[in-house]
Formats: structure tokens, C-alpha cells, sequence
């Protein structure tokens, strides 16, 4: 089921708008330049006492250190779950991080995982973050594109348990989907397809975060 989904999300990411071949392979280049890009720098950013990111594609496609002067290391790989970063938390722990910020949700969602499951995992992720960092911040899944088999007001309600669940764990929620709603889906001024964000969306979500690290 896994690989199917993450099969799913990668068509979507290639295919965007369009379906022509040409179209596929210009946008896979593009994936892979700029993942193989942002590893390379995660190779020198992680490193003790970092700011460490976690989650999905939709963190993995962000270059942090472009936002930040402290070491960024991101650790998040698309086609997430909650389950699976649990799976691979040791790394961050591995680091002791200054800060630690995550974003997972969305293919628990694609998955059928229920809320309850998705909460439940957040629950132990930001418990085990809490005991080796101060600093813990859970960004908002975002918007999709309507006419999806997942909806924008899935996600709009799962965020609203996740922030009720920061409040009482101690973790800081960042609500940055409504930066990035429109007309009842993600704002396609922000899109490179259906569910992932352009340069310009990611920029988007940078200032409400930076913004929230500063306080």
C-alpha cells in the first residue's frame, strides 16, 4: 500500500497539469536535481545543535539553509507518515537539536490511516521530541488542489486536533494553511501540482515559520 501511495504522490508531482511525456520527464529532472541539491547540503548541515525539519515531500523539496544562518538539517523523504517518521526519530535524537520542526500528515490521509492513528502518532512523536529538545514546532498540513480524492477540509480538520494536541503537549502549532488556501483548495499561485509547493509557496511558508522561530 506504502509503495502504491508513494507511486500515486509521484505521478502527481510529474505530471502536474499536464500529461505529456515531455512534460514527465522535465519535471522529474527538475525533482531530482533539486533533492539530490538539498541532500547534499543536509550532509553538511546536520550537524550537533542544528535546526532538524522532518516530514514529507513537501519539507523534503525545501532548502532550509537558504532560510536560516544556523546548520539546517532536513531529514523529511516524500511519501511520509506519521508512522514512518517515528520509524526513523532516533536520527534527530542522534543530533540533540536546538529546534525541531515537522510537518507529516498528509499521506496518513492518502493512506485511509484514520485521525485517531494520525493524532495518536503525533502524540508519541512530539512526546519523544519533547525529551531530547525544548524547542518543538508542528507546521499545519496544507490545502490540496479540489477535485482530489482528499479534500482541503480533511485536512483543515485534522489540523484542528493537531493543534489541540500541541497545546497540551507543549509543542508550538504553526497554522500556515490559510497563507496558502484559495477558493477552496491550495492556492494554485503556490502549486507545482496538486498537492506540493512551488518556490514561491515554500517562501510563503519560510516567513510564517521563521517568523514563529523568532518569538
Amino acid at each position: 500500500m506504502k509503495q502504491a501511495t508513494a507511486i500515486s504522490l509521484c505521478a502527481l508531482v510529474l505530471l502536474g497539469a499536464a500529461g505529456c511525456a515531455s512534460r514527465q520527464s522535465l519535471q522529474h529532472q527538475i525533482w531530482q536535481q533539486h533533492v539530490k541539491m538539498v541532500q547534499s547540503i543536509n550532509r553538511e548541515s546536520c550537524v550537533a545543535g542544528c535546526y532538524a525539519f522532518e516530514g514529507d515531500s513537501n519539507m523534503e523539496l525545501i532548502n532550509f539553509q537558504e532560510y536560516f544562518a544556523e546548520p539546517a538539517c532536513n531529514y523529511a523523504h516524500r511519501g511520509s507518515t506519521t508512522a514512518d517518521v517515528l520509524a526513523r526519530k532516533e536520527k534527530i535524537s542522534d543530533l540533540k537539536p536546538s529546534l525541531i520542526v515537522v510537518l507529516v500528515g498528509g499521506n496518513d490521509v492518502v493512506q485511509s490511516v484514520s485521525e485517531d492513528t494520525i493524532v495518536t502518532n503525533y502524540v508519541e512523536l512530539i512526546g519523544f521530541y519533547r525529551s531530547i529538545c525544548d524547542r518543538v514546532y508542528c507546521i499545519s498540513n496544507l490545502p490540496v488542489k479540489t477535485g482530489l480524492s482528499i479534500t482541503s477540509s480533511t485536512m483543515s480538520h485534522l489540523n484542528g486536533r493537531l493543534e489541540k494536541t500541541c497545546r497540551r503537549l507543549g509543542a508550538t502549532f504553526i497554522n500556515v494553511f490559510p497563507s496558502l488556501y484559495k477558493n477552496g483548495g491550495l492556492n494554485p499561485d503556490y502549486a507545482i501540482d496538486p498537492v506540493h509547493l512551488n518556490k514561491e509557496g515554500q517562501d510563503v511558508v519560510m516567513d510564517i515559520v521563521k517568523k514563529q522561530l523568532a518569538k
